[in-house]
């Protein structure tokens, strides 16, 4: 007897859990510790969290490619809060610390004499309530300042000033006996037994520390692959030294695996893996009549949940850094599939401060960050963050506009420190796709179009005066890509500006990039979507951004196609989750000229997250943090589809079947369906949906 479709939000996440690869459940995730709260300079703990997930990456793994011209911490950082009690505080200190209070505007008088230390922390007792603390921190050799105020320590109304810039009001993050830059967000245990071939099997990807019994030194293999877990140790890209803890036995570093490999006489009939695991209070969900796709929907989930460390990194096993053009895709993912708006806004602010050059050494990646800022506050509604982002984002947009000639063309130089598999000007695109030096081409400047969009919408969000100045020099690009780029007798773009339809292939980017940055707003012309629906990319990351083109074009049901034959591979030939690039029919481990180089977990494959409920359901916001929506249901050949949305409003429920739509709207939201507009809390239902 068939299974009746879930009908509510509780159901449907119930129904999504059991077809995703998931190997724990979210009940038993530990959240980072929280009986204290931090307190950072601005921008202070991002950086210090990109700077330690970075070092944390080159110390596991053989292979680390990543440029090291990222934004490191400051070195010092004055603290400031108001007593809002006369007791004995006690603080603890990321760093040494001096400790000055402030009763009236006479100025600071040394409380020396007064502070005990012991250990990392400094105790005193405030003479008066409102007294002005101020604390001087410096930081240990390769850390960040930090302060560690516990719930009792009667403080508040924090500020700090960064390297003696001016005094700026901080929020404080919650944490425990470590600043919580150096910790995970979140740990489960999984238990991993033993197979009868002696290979251990976690079920699905984990980012984690196996400990193993008390007993002779064992000798642990792992991999993503179980090829790889059996391999010779100087094939795998991963370091499996191991160090002594209290239990027995762990691996220096936290292992991406599902496979693991253990010696002989080591070999315990269960491994305990401490698994690295954000908790997620509102996981999103998807599910339909066809039951591949829900799978395909489940694993995109659990490839970005795992990815998730605090920073969105680019995989579990080789590159546990942050990139950003990754991230602008990630960003659509996680707003249907975690609902995690935190993780980025600190991939933001971290990787927006490069210390020299451009973002990750690649210039289309600092296009990228502009982009995903954008895409953050519409899809997770944080105003706040444009208000604090606003002069950062003019600056970083100027920066970039040096390389734009008189005609608004984007001709970026190459760096000190910039990607080395970039092309010229330290442009990257895609992997597989040449550029050819002396020349622009079309996909770098719809690119460099659709980032100065963003920069002004952001920037026009809290009326900076910015807005103006980058929708004026989009204006600019849009009309050279039109004047030089257009191909008039394809109906497409060129490949670059200058070029002729004789000399100029349909490639794709061109293409699909003018679509995402609004050249086509009025409909997609026949020419630019065959381009788009023939062509290739070369990653799931440019792919996924292909189909949303083609979603743009009204190929709901080819993109659906799509999503199953390359994701649905992907998924067929395990580990469970989403890959770095697609089956290509040969050796499906092996890349970068190493046996088991590619990624088999990797956060920009989790496009279908965002597709297919886009897809299928028509779910898009209108404006930002979904206070306005729409729901237009497009279910082709399947009976029914459902799916939750993680909104910042909370959560958004849709059910469609041959017999109408129900829509669950939060407080705070507006759901838009024509001329028809419902304001949440509401059950809005409509007519039915008709199937193909």
């Amino acid at each position: 007897m068939p299974q009746q479709p879930p009908r509510s939000i509780d159901e449907l996440r119930r129904w999504v859990r059991t077809r995703s690869p998931q190997p724990f459940d979210d009940a038993d995730v530990v959240p980072r510790a929280a009986d204290r709260a931090w307190a950072y300079g601005r921008d202070q703990y991002e950086l210090a969290l990109l700077g330690r997930l970075v070092d944390d990456g080159f110390a596991a793994n053989r292979h680390v490619h990543y440029p090291r011209n990222h934004g490191r911490p400051a070195q010092h950082v004055r603290f400031r809060a108001v007593t809002t009690a006369a007791v004995l505080v006690t603080v603890r200190v990321a760093g040494r610390a001096e400790v000055s209070v402030r009763a009236d505007a006479a100025g600071p008088a040394s409380l020396a004499t007064g502070v005990v230390v012991v250990g990392d922390d400094l105790r005193f007792e405030v003479p008066v309530v409102g007294t002005v603390v101020e604390f001087h921190v410096v930081a240990r050799t390769g850390d960040a300042p930090a302060l560690g105020i516990p719930a009792a320590a009667a403080l508040a109304d924090w500020a700090a000033s960064v390297d003696d810039g001016p005094w700026e009001s901080i929020a404080l993050r919650p944490g425990g006996e470590r600043p919580p830059h150096l910790e995970a967000p979140g740990h489960v245990e999984v238990a991993v037994a033993r197979r009868p071939d002696g290979l251990y099997d976690a079920g699905a990807p984990l980012l984690g520390t196996p400990v193993l019994p008390r007993g002779p030194q064992p000798v642990v293999g792992s991999g993503e692959s179980e090829a790889e877990a059996l391999a010779e140790e100087t094939d795998r890209e991963t370091r499996h030294d191991v160090i002594r803890v209290e239990e027995g036995w762990a691996t220096r570093h936290p292992l991406g695996f599902r496979y693991l490999s253990i010696g002989a006489d080591a070999a315990p009939p269960e491994v305990r893996v401490r698994a690295e695991v954000t908790p997620i209070a509102r996981p999103g969900a998807f599910a339909c009549s066809d039951d591949r796709l829900t799978r395909v929907w489940a694993a995109a989930q659990y490839t970005l949940r795992v990815c998730d460390q605090g920073l969105m990194i680019d995989g579990i096993k080789r590159d546990r850094m942050p990139w950003a053009g990754d991230q602008a895709l990630s960003t659509l993912a996680n707003a249907f599939a975690l609902g995690d708006g935190g993780v980025v806004a600190d991939g933001l602010v971290a990787l927006g401060r490069p210390d020299h050059g451009y973002v990750n050494g690649i210039a289309d990646y600092s296009l990228w960050w502009v982009v995903n800022a954008d895409l953050y506050v519409r899809y997770f509604g944080d105003r706040g963050f444009a208000e604090r982002e606003a002069a950062h984002v003019d600056a970083f947009v100027a920066d970039l506009a040096r390389f734009a000639d008189d005609r608004g063309v984007f001709r970026p130089e190459a760096q000190r420190g910039g990607f080395v598999d970039s092309g010229p000007g330290s442009v990257f695109l895609d992997w597989g796709l040449a550029i050819e030096h002396g020349r622009d081409p079309v996909a770098l400047q719809m690119l460099w179009c659709w980032a100065l969009r963003s920069a002004a919408r952001l920037l026009d969000r809290v009326e900076h005066a910015g807005a103006a100045r980058w929708s004026a020099l989009a204006d600019l690009v849009e009309s050279t890509v039109r004047s030089s780029g257009w191909l008039a007798e394809t109906d497409r773009w060129a490949d670059y500006l200058g070029a002729d339809a004789t000399t100029s292939s349909p490639a794709p980017y061109a293409n699909f990039l003018a679509v995402l940055a609004g050249l086509h707003s009025d409909g997609v012309p026949d020419g630019v979507a065959s381009s788009i629906r023939t062509g290739t990319a070369g990653t799931p990351f440019m792919t996924a951004f292909r189909l949303r083109a083609r979603l743009a074009a009204g190929e709901h049901d080819a993109v659906l196609e799509e999503i199953e034959r390359i994701w649905g591979a992907m998924l067929d030939a395990g580990p469970g989750t989403f890959w770095e690039e697609g089956p290509s029919g040969g050796d499906d481990l092996a890349m970068y000229g190493r046996p088991f180089g590619r990624s088999l977990c990797h956060a920009w494959s989790a496009g279908p997250a965002a597709l297919i409920p886009e897809a299928v359901l028509g779910l898009r916001p209108l404006d930002d943090g979904w206070t306005r929506f729409e729901v237009e249901p497009r279910l082709g050949g399947l009976e029914w589809a459902s799916a939750v949305v993680p909104t910042p409003l909370g959560d958004l429920f849709v059910h469609a079947d041959a017999e109408g739509v129900t829509v669950q709207v939060p407080a705070g939201a507006t759901l838009v369906r024509g001329e028809r507009v419902e304001v949440g809390p509401a059950v809005v239902e409509f007519g039915a949906i008709p199937q193909r």
